[in-house]
Parts: structure tokens; sequence; C-alpha cells
């Protein structure tokens, strides 16, 4: 008994110190987090003149498209990646440069010369809009979530580290939660909305922070992943995999090249033959300067299991040929996760429900540190004052 009162005592030191140490931090990452749980309807919503267009025959060729793009952009910023939504979607052309080391400062916008998104109707070749993805308001949320708009080396452990303190209160606050009877369990999952606000404040941050426990582990082991490759590493290793996979794929040399067609389109072709339909994105990567694989990921509408179902195609830029493949069923089960990952983290990985349970838990973490500050500050001023009545406190001399 005198061992778990010591130890309550650590875990709870533990657990205010570094509450205030990354709270403002836990905070920011938690209410950034809520927003990017429905990004992706959240920018479909805003920008339905860009994203949704009308079917009105079958779309042109793509390298005509991205010829369309690329006039648009101007020759100084070269197309990179291509994405070929379904159909009624437009199809996003984009253009990225990282800017030299001695050009990057501590701010994130100090790493991008330029990155531009050109949306184009595929059925008509209309313009439908740029955006310069650097000051995109979900893009900026989303590097304030992952580093805090730092440069990434540095926001990223930063980040990381907050993220790893917060697991450690997480567990310290199941600690000092524990109750010791099943009395004390029911009244420490329950909130008394009638008394004063001190106590209704003291429920919220024991009762909120014991429902949203399992939840919020979920998503700080699965947040982790961009800040640490050891941590990443380390989950490939828990589920089978020695060390991540690697997706870089290096074209096989040929002969001759093929000249009789546009490989774009052949590979396009070749890609919805092969598919019948039963895609929503198709990613295609261009080759850089002196490469010749492009590379092709695809996301598809159907899952056979409970993993994001996603397939890496591999083809020789110089013949339009495919040369190596991935397909979802054949993967490891370390690389399923990995491209689930964001899925799990964001809670999209089943849709609206369980979107909305890490909506619900994001939202919770970030009130944790509020309503543990308060908590602390409360008795803070409670035992201030009790020092000052000690203190004036004069015995009467007879």
């Amino acid at each position: 008994m005198q061992f778990w009162k010591r130890f309550k005592a650590v875990a709870a030191w533990l657990h205010l110190w570094l509450g205030l140490a990354i709270g403002l931090v836990i905070v920011i990452v938690s209410v950034s987090g809520c927003v990017l749980v429905f990004e992706d309807e959240l920018f479909d919503f805003f920008h339905r003149d860009l994203i949704e267009v009308k079917q009105t025959g079958p779309p042109k060729a793509v390298s005509e498209l991205m010829a369309i793009a690329q006039q648009t952009l101007g020759k100084s910023k070269p197309i990179t990646d291509i994405k070929v939504n379904e159909d009624g979607r437009s199809y996003v052309f984009s253009a990225s440069k990282v800017n030299k080391r001695k050009d990057i400062t501590l701010s994130y916008f100090s790493q991008f010369k330029y990155r531009d998104d050109v949306y184009v109707n595929p059925y008509n070749g209309k313009v439908l809009g740029v955006i310069d993805v650097r000051y995109e308001f979900f893009n900026v949320t989303e590097q304030l979530h992952r580093q805090l708009l730092l440069v990434k080396p540095v926001g990223s452990v930063v980040i990381g580290c907050c993220v790893l303190i917060f697991l450690v209160m997480l567990v310290t606050g199941f600690i000092l939660w524990l109750p010791k009877n099943l009395k004390q369990f029911k009244k420490s999952i329950s909130i008394k909305w009638a008394a004063k606000w001190k106590r209704v404040n003291y429920d919220l941050h024991n009762s909120l922070g014991f429902f949203v426990l399992p939840i919020a582990i979920v998503i700080a082991i699965t947040g982790l992943t961009w800040s640490f490759k050891w941590w990443e590493k380390g989950i490939y290793q828990m589920l089978g995999s020695k060390k991540p996979v690697v997706l870089v794929r290096k074209a096989p040399p040929v002969n001759t090249a093929d000249t009789t067609g546009n490989h774009l389109d052949m590979v396009l072709t070749m890609l919805r033959h092969k598919l019948e339909g039963n895609y929503r994105v198709i990613g295609l990567n261009l080759p850089e300067k002196g490469e010749h694989t492009m590379m092709a990921f695809v996301y598809l509408k159907t899952r056979t299991d409970g993993w994001r179902n996603m397939s890496y195609y591999y083809f020789d830029s110089r013949t339009g040929k495919l040369f190596d493949q991935l397909e979802h069923a054949k993967k490891p089960l370390g690389l399923k996760w990995r491209n689930s990952n964001k899925d799990i983290h964001t809670g999209r990985i089943y849709g609206l429900p369980t979107q909305l349970l890490a909506m619900f838990a994001a939202l919770v973490c970030a009130s944790l540190p509020i309503t543990g500050f308060m908590i602390w500050w409360g008795k803070r001023k409670k035992a201030k004052k009790q020092d000052q009545l000690n203190g004036s406190f004069k015995p009467l001399v007879l």
C-alpha cells in the first residue's frame, strides 16, 4: 500500500509538470486535428468550383490536359505529379520544387520555391483554377498540426517529443484515475452538472479523459509515425516486416526507346483497362530528369479487407510498359498498415462513425490541458490563501 501511494505521488508529479510543459502544444495539435478529420469533405465543399465537373463525354487525353496545365504554370514550373480522379471530378496537375538549403529558414514556408496545383476539367480542357498549396488553408493547418509551421526536421521532432510526453500523461492520468472500488468507479465516470463549476471542471477532466483514453492512444501512436523513423520501423517489425518497404523501383535497361506514341496516355489507358473503372484516384509520379520510372499509385473504390485498398504500378517512361507492380492483396502487413496509417489517425478508416469518434477524441484531448490547468490553478490559489490565513494568525498572549 505504501508503495502504491508513492507510485501515485510520482505519477501525479509527472502528470502535473509534463502537462504544464506541453499543454499549449497539445491544444494546438488537437484543435487542428479536429479540422483535419474532415479535411477532404471540407475542401471539396469550399472548392466545389474546382472539384466538381459535369461529365459531357469521354475525357480528353491526359497528355493534352497536361499541356494545358503546363501552359498555365509556365515553363519555369514543370509538372511533377498528376492526380486522375474518378468520373465527375477534375484532374489535378502539380508542380513543386524544394528550395536550396541556404534559402531554408526555420519557417515551413521557406521549404518550397513553389508548390502549385492546377485543376483542369478533363472533358473540355478548361482550367478551373490554380492553388498555391504552400498557403492553402488546409495545408497550413496540416503543417501546423505536424510541425508547428516550422521546418520539418525541427517541427516534426518537437511535435513528436510532445506527443511522446502526452502518451506518458495518458498513462499517468489513468493511474491517478483508478478507483478503489465499484462505488468509486461509478462516481469517477459521471459528471455532477449541478455542482459548482470547479467540481464540474474536475469531473470533465477525469471522466472524459477516461472515455477517450483508448482512442487518444491510437491517435498518438499513429501520429508518431511521421515524427520518428525508429517508431515507424518498430511498428513494421511488430507487424512482421524487418524494415519499411522500399517503394522506389528502377526501370530496367532497354536497347531502344519507343517513340511511336505518347507513353503517358498509354500508361493511363492500360491502368483504366486493368482497373475496369474501380478506382477513386490514380496518382502518377512523373520521372525526374535522368530517371525513367513512372510510378502510379491507385486508390480503389472497393475494399477486400479492413485496410485502405492501395496498389502500386511501375512503368518505363521510355516504352510505356509495366515492369513491376505491388498490388494490395500481395502487400506485407506492415505496408498495409503504413498505407492506412493516416486513415486510422484521422478516423477515416471506417467512414463517418470513426471520423466522429476521432473528432470527439481530439476535442477532448484539446480540453484536457485546459481543464487540468484550471484544476491546478484552483488548488494553487486555495493553498496560497490558506498560507496567508496561517501567516496572519497571531496567538493571543495572556
